[in-house]
């Protein structure tokens, strides 16, 4: 495993000190591919499709390196082709987290009672 700066700067968005700032920025862990490029890269990593691939490879490679854990969410996202006010597609998600730290959460939809049932961490 080498351990490179991208992977080390990936490795602080879950440190404490920083992820208050990060959740505010993206969201709370586990993060998706294009938030995590979107801290690396800014804002031009939305129209570089480039970025993308090396922020997801570079999050492959630590998962690989036992340094992530990587889950698989089915989750709406926007569509690149939809405006503002489109309701997205529903999409599987791959999501980035410590090992260790990623569950699998039910999908409220905004609301409490919108998902009736026990749910459980698969491994």
């Amino acid at each position: 495993m080498r351990m490179t700066s991208r992977k080390k700067e990936v490795l602080t968005y879950f440190e404490p000190e920083s992820l208050e700032w990060v959740t505010g920025e993206i969201g709370p862990p586990p993060f998706d591919v294009s938030g995590v490029a979107y801290l690396l890269h800014g804002v031009e990593s939305f129209d570089k499709r480039h970025m993308l691939e090396s922020t997801r490879r570079t999050l492959e490679a630590m998962v690989r390196d036992g340094l992530l854990e990587k889950i698989t969410s089915y989750e709406q996202r926007q569509d690149t082709t939809q405006s503002g006010s489109g309701g997205g597609v529903w999409c599987h998600c791959s999501r980035y987290g410590l090992p260790g730290s990623t569950a699998l959460l039910p999908d409220t939809g905004g609301k409490h009672d919108a998902i009736e049932g026990e749910y459980a961490r698969v491994t």
